[in-house]
């Protein structure tokens, strides 16, 4: 099961070279952020129709309960690609979509009145993205993704009141989120 986000990625790969022999611009390379949650995108425009993007999104929170004294951590971190067809709609809008995979990594530790606890998990996801940007000014544009997601995961925990040793979770779901990407 580990090597079906690599056979994808290799196939998607093999599917999207064509489009990018198409057109004989050298790669733009930017920088993007996504919120709400956190995002740090790298967009490869690699042709007019073709865009790679690496990206990093993370996650941190704490939590104090006064009454039962317990502090609970939790962190997340997903690192992953893009492989997307783009399409001008109008003179500065622009469309894409595609999938994004990748890696997921996150931990929880609970530190209270019954002791410490903590749980790792690790897994991949694959989603079907689709979004819009609109080019503000020259080198910069803002815009929206939507996405359908879905998560494999595998966790383990650890510690006096701990759930069972290993644990595996799939999940659906959809998200969204506002996209500012740079191109200097």
């Amino acid at each position: 099961m580990r090597a079906t986000p690599f056979a994808l990625l290799s196939f998607v790969v093999a599917f999207t070279l064509p489009l990018a022999a198409q057109d004989q611009k050298p790669p733009v390379v930017g920088v993007g952020i996504t919120v709400p949650d956190i995002g740090v995108l790298l967009p490869i425009n690699v042709s007019q129709r073709l865009r790679l993007e690496p990206y990093v999104d993370f996650s941190s929170t704490r939590a104090d309960y006064p009454v039962t004294s317990d502090t609970v951590w939790g962190s997340f971190t997903r690192v992953g690609l893009g492989l997307f067809v783009r399409t001008h709609s109008r003179d500065r809008m622009a469309l894409y979509f595609g999938p994004r995979f990748g890696l997921l990594r996150g931990s929880t530790r609970i530190n209270g009145s019954g002791g410490e606890t903590s749980t790792s998990s690790s897994g991949w996801f694959l989603a079907g993205a689709i979004g819009g940007e609109y080019n503000v000014v020259s080198g910069m544009s803002v815009g929206g993704e939507a996405r359908i997601e879905y998560d494999h995961s595998s966790s383990s925990s650890s510690g006096p009141s701990s759930i069972a040793p290993s644990l595996f979770a799939r999940s659906w779901y959809s998200s969204g989120a506002v996209v500012v990407r740079f191109y200097p």
